[in-house]
């Protein structure tokens, strides 16, 4: 599988002809930030100065470099290696450098990348650096976090910017490949901060980059910082759209060594994520091709190279002459196959009768899932002739399935406006205004995260249209509603399709009362949700609210974090079923 971004791992690859597994090794030589007893040094740096956790318990350096191998080749099978030389800062004095050309022939590493400071590039440093090239092939991984001095300064970094750039040319001149590290969430730093850096890495003649997340860890002058104010942290989502904005600035080709990284987990303070590493990687390969974002797409000099990622689908007439698609992946059509449009018209727009609310006030419109637009589209032609503006809110993680919108769908020339061209520039801008005064905001990413960012009690309509909870119950849990609760007016009002009794059960422990909207094209009624229940156009039944109050049909789907896989969102309501029934 082609990645959206260009991994370390396989530039080696093509480079050595197999991966190169990383053996780190602690000199031991200390960090010429930190006072002769250790202390001093970065705010966010701990005791251990980043020794890797394999090393720990050794007592020479050759029994590091041996137990690293040993498990390399036990645990991925590897056959190449790199000396990595990590802890605090590599430095190259004269007492030094034996260690480093005796150790190294003593074992059959292809290269060696020393993680060093800027301020440790000296004439003499250079001239060991360059000899030893002559030897092994050297990278040297530069810990520069940022290119903001105010933020060097605030983590006691102990040299600025310039510090940084001097040795980036030194190292460059001397012909020695470059990997850059960046913290992405360093006090006082914001996205504007971010994408500085980035775009600055971008233009520097550099072979790699390295990107990690802050982690507040025991021991650390931030972890005290942290215990008499709380720092921000970032959380998957929100790192993840950092990272991914970092990535997009990057050049095409420059190599991606890491995207988060690791504390010992009774070191770690902040944050606590619940997704290991190589779920939040492919959760942020998803994110990126679900949005046809690329590695480069930013940089200024960026040039496609490769057509859009296709989303397999098919398109189907359904029997109102709309036309929807089959997910393949999914397995499940985007609307019934009775009308996509008759759908859109007979479940959303005329329950919620949402000109009628436009005569007397604006509305804002959240429209989960926006899929195709139908929707949005239906609710905007019930906006015509309107007394009172309507915006709408799209929340769509596959921003390919708009481009085939626009593409497939056929167009209507009667219509007031063409809807093609609306898909056309939400899919390329975000943002569109179909109607005068009636704008569409689209929001791109996964919708459990997109919702959190919404402002408290800002909508008035919610139609949510996820895939079935058999397919997509990310979408459909207790969780997820309280979200949806959180930010609704107290008069607001939310319509779905969906009736399966898992989704009224967790609407009604979210705190709405609900009620059944007419059947289109499914034997079931759909669900209206409130929180005022004089709004309900036919409450349930209570039959049906005793069934959900006593059987297992009343269990919700759960996902405490908002991030839990379709998966374990099933595995844990089974689960609850199985307790429930003992």
């Amino acid at each position: 599988m082609k990645l959206p971004f260009t991994s370390y791992k396989d530039f080696m690859i093509e480079r050595h002809g197999a991966p190169l597994h990383r053996v780190p090794i602690d000199f031991n030589f200390g960090c010429p930030n930190r006072e002769a007893d250790g202390s001093g040094g970065c705010t966010f740096c701990n005791l251990r100065g980043s020794a890797a956790v394999q090393t720990l318990g050794t007592e020479t350096v050759e029994e590091q470099m041996q137990v690293a191998i040993d498990f390399a080749r036990r645990r991925y099978g590897a056959k190449k290696f790199m000396a990595y030389i990590q802890a605090f800062s590599a430095t190259f004095g004269a007492s030094q450098q034996p260690l480093y050309l005796n150790l190294l022939d003593q074992f059959p590493f292809t290269a060696v990348s020393i993680g060093t400071r800027p301020d440790c590039i000296t004439p003499q440093a250079l001239d060991f650096l360059i000899e030893l090239n002559r030897h092994i092939e050297v990278w040297v991984e530069l810990g520069v976090q940022t290119i903001h001095d105010a933020t060097l300064e605030r983590v006691h970094r102990g040299h600025d910017w310039a510090s940084s750039e001097r040795a980036i040319e030194l190292l460059h001149q001397a012909n020695i490949p470059i990997a850059l590290h960046a913290i992405l969430g360093l006090p006082g730093e914001t996205a504007t901060d971010f994408q500085a850096t980035a775009d600055r890495f971008a233009q520097l003649p550099i072979q790699a980059v390295k990107i990690h997340n802050l982690h507040i860890e025991k021991g650390t002058t931030l972890a005290l910082e942290h215990a008499l104010t709380p720092l921000p942290v970032f959380n998957e989502y929100t790192f993840g759209e950092h990272l991914i904005d970092f990535i997009r600035r990057m050049p095409p080709t420059l190599p991606i060594m890491r995207l988060t990284t690791d504390t010992l987990d009774h070191e770690l303070i902040a944050p606590r994520w619940q997704m290991d590493k190589q779920k939040f990687r492919n959760y942020i390969i998803a994110q990126m091709e679900a949005r046809e974002w690329r590695q480069g797409d930013l940089f200024p000099a960026y040039t496609h190279t490769e057509p859009p990622t296709e989303l397999t689908i098919h398109p189907v007439i359904t029997d109102d002459g709309s036309t929807t698609f089959w997910n393949d992946h999914v397995k499940e059509h985007y609307h019934t196959r009775t009308g996509a449009h008759l759908e859109a018209e007979e479940k959303y727009v005329q329950p919620a009768h949402l000109h009628e609310l436009l005569q007397n006030k604006p509305l804002h419109l959240l429209d989960i899932c926006f899929g195709l637009g139908y929707n949005s589209h239906a609710a905007l032609n019930a906006a015509i002739g309107a007394a009172h503006p309507l915006q709408i809110t799209a929340l769509e993680m596959d921003r390919r399935i708009v481009r085939h919108a626009a593409e497939i769908l056929p167009t209507d020339p009667k219509a007031h406006f063409n809807w093609n061209a609306i898909l056309r520039q939400l899919y390329e801008h975000g943002s569109a205004t179909p109607l005068p005064e009636h704008p569409i905001h689209m929001q791109w990413g996964d919708a459990r995260h997109t919702l959190t960012r919404l402002p408290d009690t800002s909508v008035d309509l919610i139609f949510l249209d996820a895939f079935s909870s058999p397919r997509n119950s990310e979408c459909w849990t207790l969780q997820f509603f309280q979200q949806i609760k959180r930010i609704m007016r107290p008069h607001a009002q939310l319509f779905t399709y969906a009736a399966a009794g898992p989704i009224r059960a967790g609407l009604l422990q979210a705190g709405f009362s609900i009620g059944e909207t007419t059947p289109v094209g499914r034997p079931h009624r759909g669900t209206q949700a409130t929180l005022d229940a004089h709004l309900l156009l036919q409450p349930i039944s209570e039959k049906e609210q005793h069934s959900l109050e006593t059987t297992t049909r009343g269990i919700p789907f759960h996902d405490p974090h908002l991030l839990w896989t379709h998966r374990e969102i099933v595995r844990n309501r089974e689960q609850r079923i199985i307790d429930f029934k003992a």
